[in-house]
């Protein structure tokens, strides 16, 4: 058992599906930049729609995986 600083605690299968499912949505998001979307289009592509009637939400406002994952991809890199 392992046990996040966030959540519940995990098996070792637990954690190796979520790398796979986390891998393979990097690669997505990577297949769609090389296509020349947009991070608007990429989100609606891989990102899951937003859940109605939820409350909160005041947490500071970091930005989500996709988009960290869109910044890194386009990003212009300095000789």
């Amino acid at each position: 058992m392992f046990v996040a600083g966030h959540g519940n605690t995990q098996t070792k299968a637990d954690i190796q599906s979520r790398l796979s499912a986390i891998t393979a949505k990097r690669e997505k998001i990577k297949e769609l930049v090389t296509q020349g979307k947009s991070l608007d289009e990429i989100r609606a592509a891989v990102d899951p729609p937003p859940a109605q009637g939820k409350g909160g939400g005041r947490g500071p406002n970091l930005p989500s995986f996709t988009e960290v994952v869109y910044q890194e991809l386009t990003a212009k890199k300095s000789a």
